[in-house]
């Protein structure tokens, strides 16, 4: 006879006030920063970014066992919108793991999904691949370049970055976005509300447009974030037929001029691209694709292409 206590029964549903502080505590371990648990929770119940969010939490007894947000995305490919989701913060605390709860909270939630009219499903993970490959998800190519910026000599064709307001520029942005992206089999959507949030999350980056050496108005563009060591793309296009060797040159040659040590992140390996930085496998931060129903397309097109999603929409 069989002596193995059977796991309590998770109890699925959509967090309360009070669950999603309880979760947003629990992840703390994993992402809490310098922040005290508390000033941590309180930010993350304030914040723009996790507002957008459906929490979903598995209980035993009462306690917060396991969550994981949900966050509507809309994916371009095919030649049609399809609506989705993004799925962030996926956390289990130690006392309550291999028990399979995050897994079952992950299907009870893709079932909601589903209900609401979801056809794909997103996420970046920061664990083995093959744990959400026997779910369904799909490993696409994700990268990172860096590079180390001198002072020379000023190279050949490269453009300026003029700095612009996101706000004051934003149908222009959107427009810029969409045509950049338009190429591509797969794309994130971003639609008037979806920028909103992004300017919201993101107060303190800086925008700038590329504008390519004798050219008046923008080629390009690029979002910034500044920190004590190093400066992060989050965001960035070149228009089609535009000259992205040039791009990458006016950025690093811009980021030697204010003094920065290194600039890169997220970035697909372009030929451009690699010939301006080094370009290395992203090993977290993996991102995954999922086609829910039978009508939501595939194309192994999709694994490529998606290495142009930007941390801008990391969640």
């Amino acid at each position: 006879m069989s002596t193995d206590t059977p796991s309590p029964r998770l109890d699925c549903h959509i967090a309360n006030d009070t669950e999603r502080a309880a979760a947003f505590g629990n992840v703390h371990e994993c992402w809490g920063d310098e922040r005290s648990v508390e000033d941590y929770v309180a930010w993350r119940m304030q914040s723009i970014q996790h507002a957008r969010a459906s929490w979903y939490v598995g209980c035993v007894d009462g306690r917060v066992a396991t969550s994981l947000g949900a966050y509507p995305i809309v994916l371009r490919a095919g030649g049609q919108s399809w609506p989705g989701y993004g799925i962030g913060a996926v956390h289990t605390p130690p006392e309550f793991r291999r028990r399979g709860y995050a897994a079952t909270l992950m299907a009870w939630g893709q079932q909601q999904q589903l209900d609401a009219g979801a056809q794909f499903g997103l996420l970046y993970s920061d664990i083995k691949p093959e744990y959400y490959g026997a779910m369904g998800y799909r490993l696409c190519e994700s990268h990172y370049a860096w590079a180390v910026p001198r002072a020379g000599a000023r190279p050949d064709g490269a453009g300026q970055l003029v700095r612009f307001d996101p706000a004051e520029s934003a149908e222009a942005l959107a427009g810029m976005y969409a045509t950049v992206q338009s190429p591509r089999s797969i794309w994130i959507e971003r639609d008037e509300v979806y920028w909103d949030w992004v300017r919201g999350r993101y107060p303190e980056h800086e925008w700038y447009w590329w504008v390519a050496e004798g050219h008046d108005g923008p080629a390009g563009y690029v979002q910034l974030k500044p920190t004590a060591t190093e400066t992060r793309v989050f965001d960035w296009g070149v228009l089609p037929g535009g000259d992205e060797r040039a791009f990458w040159e006016s950025v690093i040659e811009w980021a030697a001029a204010h003094g920065i040590a290194r600039i890169g992140g997220w970035l697909p390996s372009t030929e451009a691209i690699s010939q301006c930085l080094e370009v290395t496998p992203r090993i977290k931060e993996l991102t995954m694709l999922s086609p829910l129903t039978p009508d939501a397309p595939w194309d192994d097109a999709y694994r490529r292409d998606a290495a142009w999603f930007t941390e801008c929409d990391h969640i």
